[in-house]
């Protein structure tokens, strides 16, 4: 049977700054941020910013599939409505290159890592100890979410 090379990008997605890392056959290969001009206003103008970047982003690493993780409301119905529209446009742009993806809820990526922790700023802090210890890297909330996204996404999306 032919091994395949599956390069799987994960997304941290926000409107300011997102995170992001890519695993290729299981193992973290890069990581980062995406930042639109925090000084933009214009909600609208954000969202533009930070759908080019992920676009250069997908298209720079070709990835086979892509793991985002689903909007969840918090306390601001503004921000929860753009973070809906900002999947939305990243979705349409995947259906458009025919690659596939996976929306995963924050409680399921959070549980298969082990991350406890009732308040949401517990839960950031135990994400970067839990990323420290597995990956010997120091890094900021974003981008521990996404690598523990991309943890959870290697060991559970089969691909064909």
């Amino acid at each position: 049977m032919e091994e395949f090379i599956i390069k799987i990008l994960c997304l941290d997605q926000a409107t300011k700054i997102s995170g992001y890392s890519l695993f290729e056959d299981k193992k973290l290969i890069t990581y980062g941020i995406l930042q639109a001009d925090t000084k933009e206003k214009n909600p609208i103008e954000r969202m533009k910013q930070m759908n080019d970047r992920m676009i250069e982003l997908i298209d720079k690493h070709k990835p086979d599939f892509i793991v985002f993780e689903d909007i969840q409301f918090q306390q601001n119905y503004g921000t929860f409505k753009q973070l809906g529209q900002l999947q939305g446009i990243l979705m349409a742009y995947l259906f458009k290159l025919d690659v596939g993806f996976q929306i995963i809820e924050p409680s399921a990526w959070k549980s298969f890592c082990g991350i406890k922790g009732r308040k949401r700023e517990e839960q950031k802090k135990n994400t970067q100890a839990f990323v420290k210890m597995k990956y010997k890297l120091d890094v900021g909330e974003d981008i521990a979410d996404a690598i523990g996204i991309g943890v959870w996404a290697i060991n559970n999306i089969k691909i064909k």
